[in-house]
């Protein structure tokens, strides 16, 4: 079952984020990331407008979302995006691949 990282930011150092970059490209494969959108124009529907940059990354599962993000690379690289951002979010979704037909 697919799962989904879904983040939010507001970068402050672009160079630091390159490095995080450069470190989530070169461990994605082994984990299966899929990047859906990431840092493209968006429209806030609803609420407060808190967060500049919003991305999405599909995984084959909650397990390998989950495992990438506890990897010591990872680890590694998250420690640089919060460097770099004046708050950031990431949250793991289920994709919910069981949900076809109900609401």
């Amino acid at each position: 079952m697919s799962a989904y990282w879904f983040g939010r930011a507001n970068p402050r150092d672009h160079l630091l984020l390159a490095q995080y970059a450069e470190i989530v490209s070169r461990i994605q494969p082994q984990y299966g990331l899929e990047p859906l959108s990431r840092g493209q124009a968006f429209i806030e529907l609803e609420g407060e407008l808190k967060f500049e940059r919003y991305f999405l990354h599909r995984f084959p599962s909650m397990d390998a979302a989950r495992a990438m993000f506890d990897s010591p690379e990872y680890r590694m690289a998250a420690a640089i995006r919060q460097a770099a951002c004046d708050g950031c979010e990431l949250v793991i979704i289920d994709g919910g691949d069981n949900l076809k037909g109900s609401w």
